[in-house]
């Protein structure tokens, strides 16, 4: 079974990732009921919100960085690659007339303690053996942040979401990733928090190589019409036109086989591990 179709834990029952991955936007924002306090920590994190839908993290743009942007076209990559996000959708502050981007929080998300003392704990399979799960999902979403530029991925960035007797691991938080990198060749450093926990997810759960350049594949065949629909669901202050342009570009003229050549190359031989 590949990692992309396993991602419950907690039971023997393994089901398919589609059913848990969270739905494309609708085109239509979600409006404020009422502004909170913050109730988590992030460096990124603008407020918090209650909508129709329930309790959101909101995320603004803010010091010249296109977070809203950023969130919205790596968190709809992500799920479209088989890494589960929490819903995420557009906010609008009414009384404002200003958008941002709200990740949705779930009915049932594990204690942050118990997402950590999972990600730190070997799993083992229903006969004792080393469990490939999360082992080969979660080096499968590190080639994504490596690609991403994402360098500041670490394991308050994930969580459990319970499903009846299963839990579902999700990924969140893009807002470091890099939308003008994705033709380049610059990688999170050695120093960055993806590669330091990183490290330490791996020495836990171990590497898989196959899983990481399955991912990598998955990225080389995105379509660059598939990214366009992206970039329709985001509202339109978010991102140029000339910017949308690009990004599109960089899919349908294939501009990415450097970048991922050289993801490919790193992973195999340790110099981004």
């Amino acid at each position: 079974m590949n990692w992309y179709e396993s991602n419950l834990t907690g039971s023997n029952e393994r089901g398919s990732l589609q059913s848990g991955m969270s739905a494309q936007p609708s085109l239509f924002p979600l409006r404020i009921n009422a502004r909170l306090p913050n109730l988590a920590n992030g460096a990124d994190l603008s407020f918090n919100a209650y909508t129709n839908e329930g309790l959101a993290y909101c995320k603004e743009d803010k010091d010249g960085r296109q977070i809203r942007a950023t969130e919205f076209l790596f968190s709809s990559l992500a799920n479209h690659l088989g890494i589960p996000t929490p819903n995420f959708r557009v906010i609008e502050d009414a009384d404002t007339g200003s958008t941002a981007f709200g990740s949705m929080m779930p009915d049932s998300p594990a204690a942050e303690t118990d997402t950590a003392r999972f990600l730190s704990t070997a799993q083992t399979g229903e006969l004792g053996q080393p469990s490939e799960w999360p082992g080969a999902y979660l080096s499968a979403l590190y080639a994504f942040d490596l690609f991403a530029g994402n360098d500041d991925r670490c394991l308050k960035n994930f969580m459990l979401v319970q499903e009846g007797m299963n839990r579902r691991l999700c990924a969140f938080d893009f807002a470091a990733a890099k939308l003008n990198g994705l033709d380049g060749m610059q990688f999170p450093s050695a120093s960055s928090s993806t590669v330091r926990y990183g490290r330490f997810i791996r020495n836990v759960h171990g590497i898989f190589v196959p899983q990481a350049n399955e991912m990598i594949d998955r990225i080389a065949s995105i379509p660059s019409e598939t990214i366009a629909g992206f970039l329709k669901q985001m509202p339109i202050d978010w991102m140029s036109a000339s910017q949308r342009e690009k990004t599109c570009e960089i899919w349908s003229a294939r501009r990415l086989g450097g970048r991922l050549l050289a993801l490919r190359t790193g992973i195999a031989d340790g110099t981004l591990l």
